[in-house]
């Protein structure tokens, strides 16, 4: 997956070069806030259980690029930042039966 979005940026960039790291964090927030509001349109505003819409896996794949996208320009191991990351949270688990940070 990260190969494919390294790809896709590369060949169909309309950047001429990579988005600034703060326009790209406002993206991200951009669209957090579109996959948010699918939540909310597909349970009529909390009312109804959430069943997945299309629109809302869509959006998913909205927010993933762009942190996959960030994680490239940045020069992230995206790899090891998950692997980290869940090793984090294992401990977590494991020490307190619970993912929360405690703070």
């Amino acid at each position: 997956m990260i190969d494919k979005v390294k790809c896709f940026n590369e060949k169909k960039s309309v950047h001429e070069k990579p988005m600034p790291v703060s326009a790209r964090l406002m993206d991200i927030q951009s669209e957090l806030g579109e996959l948010s509001k699918e939540y909310l349109k597909a349970t009529k505003y909390g009312t109804l259980e959430f069943e997945k819409t299309d629109d809302f896996a869509l959006e998913f794949g909205d927010v993933l690029y762009s942190m996959i996208s960030l994680g490239l320009e940045t020069g992230v191991d995206i790899e090891k930042a998950v692997e980290d990351v869940l090793a984090k949270y294992q401990k977590r688990i494991d020490d307190k039966k619970n993912m929360g940070s405690g703070r």
